[in-house]
């Protein structure tokens, strides 16, 4: 086998540019919406274990939201309901995500962040070994992992402590 080294064999052309100096930059500068904590509803979804609820009590006092987290929600207009009030963060509820005018409504409605982790550390959140987890909620991971990934603004790494998202959840908000 022949082990090319250096660089002479690497493509050598020369352009004529008018300014050489010049710069480009591709795609457009945007700024980021500020999000109006007063206005807006703020939603997390993710798997019971993904510290979800955790999460949004840590982040109302530093938002001066209030922290909405229904057992659960069967349709539509309970949603509704729930964002009549504005200026708060929604801990939607795994068996929500089941419902399509649900799912649908939510990016429409606020802003949705998916705590995603996988099967074994919801186990481990959960208290089960990595059998108990495939066994009790794995069927479930697999249905519903495509229907949040497909209903999120943005991923947290649910594997950091809910402490260490802050940061996470404030800047594409425009809060940092």
């Amino acid at each position: 086998m022949a082990v090319i080294t250096g660089t002479d064999h690497f493509i050598q052309d020369k352009a004529e540019v008018k300014d050489a100096d010049a710069t480009i930059t591709f795609g457009k500068k945007t700024e980021l919406e500020i999000f109006s904590t007063k206005d807006s509803i703020l939603f997390l979804i993710g798997f019971t274990g993904s510290k979800r609820h955790e999460l949004a009590d840590i982040l109302a006092p530093k938002l001066e939201m209030s922290v909405q987290a229904p057992e659960a929600i069967s349709s539509l207009d309970e949603l509704k309901e729930l964002c009549k009030n504005t200026g708060s963060i929604i801990v939607i509820p795994q068996s929500a995500m089941r419902h399509d005018d649900i799912r649908n409504a939510l990016r429409e409605y606020g802003k949705v962040f998916y705590l995603m982790t996988e099967l074994l550390h919801l186990a481990h959140n959960l208290g089960l070994d990595a059998e108990q987890g495939r066994e009790q909620i794995g069927s479930d991971f697999i249905e519903l992992e495509p229907h949040m990934l497909a209903s999120l603004h943005f991923i947290l790494h649910g594997w950091k402590e809910p402490e260490d998202l802050v940061e996470n959840v404030l800047e594409p908000l425009g809060l940092l």
